[in-house]
């Protein structure tokens, strides 16, 4: 739409988001999920030695908490894949490497088959499900408003407010109006997070994603 140099735009903000903002969100998830997972403690007892009807829960030390997610969160690929590719490229055009061909053949391999699998485990998932739209009508139009005109919108204000303008707003703008990635229902699925809402989302999104983005493309070519 925009040519080559708003290509270059989005593929250097989508780095910028594997790196900042995944690595984030997968903290955030693992810090979660590990502190549900600690036990609680439920050895109170009363003066005379017996058990105490009443249960209690503590929370995990800090430290030992940090400790566990940071080790769960090195042992995940999602968290330095990106990373590791990146550094890769910067070596590579410094000192003219060139990756062995039988290596870079797997990695398109698992590049070109890692959308796939996903799009199948979520299809089996919604499968599954007693209805075509588990989370219900309500939940999925109020994801398609939060997903097509509140995230825009957010964009349109966030980028006036830093002062872009010309092709580089349009270029925000439509970026965030694209549909649901399927990395966020693999995330809702790992980690127990509403993965029916997420699977909905993501199928309806790039069912209307098209006629959105036509019709967010004709109204930003009268915005000066």
């Amino acid at each position: 739409m925009y040519g080559p140099a708003a290509v270059d735009l989005v593929v250097q903000s989508s780095v910028i988001q594997a790196i900042i903002w995944l690595t984030l969100l997968l903290l955030v998830l693992e810090l979660r999920r590990t502190g549900l997972g600690f036990p609680s403690s439920n050895s109170d007892q009363d003066l005379e030695g017996g058990a105490d009807n009443s249960t209690g829960s503590s929370r995990p030390a800090f430290w030992c908490l940090m400790k566990t997610v940071w080790v769960k969160l090195a042992m995940n690929p999602n968290s330095y894949a990106c990373i590791i590719g990146l550094v890769w490229a910067f070596i590579s055009n410094r000192w003219h490497f060139e990756m062995p061909s039988i290596m870079e053949g797997s990695i398109l391999i698992m590049s070109k088959a890692g959308t796939g699998t996903a799009m199948f485990s979520m299809g089996i998932f919604m499968a599954l499900q007693e209805k075509v739209i588990a989370c219900g009508a309500s939940l999925t139009f109020i994801g398609m408003i939060l997903r097509f005109i509140a995230g825009p919108a957010a964009m349109a204000i966030g980028s006036i407010a830093v002062g872009l303008r010309g092709d580089v707003l349009r270029v925000a703008i439509i970026q965030a109006a694209l549909p649901q990635s399927i990395t966020s229902f693999i995330f809702a699925k790992e980690y127990g997070l509403h993965a029916e809402v997420l699977s909905t989302a993501v199928i309806f999104g790039m069912l209307a994603s098209l006629p959105v983005l036509i019709a967010y493309y004709a109204i930003l070519e009268f915005v000066p």
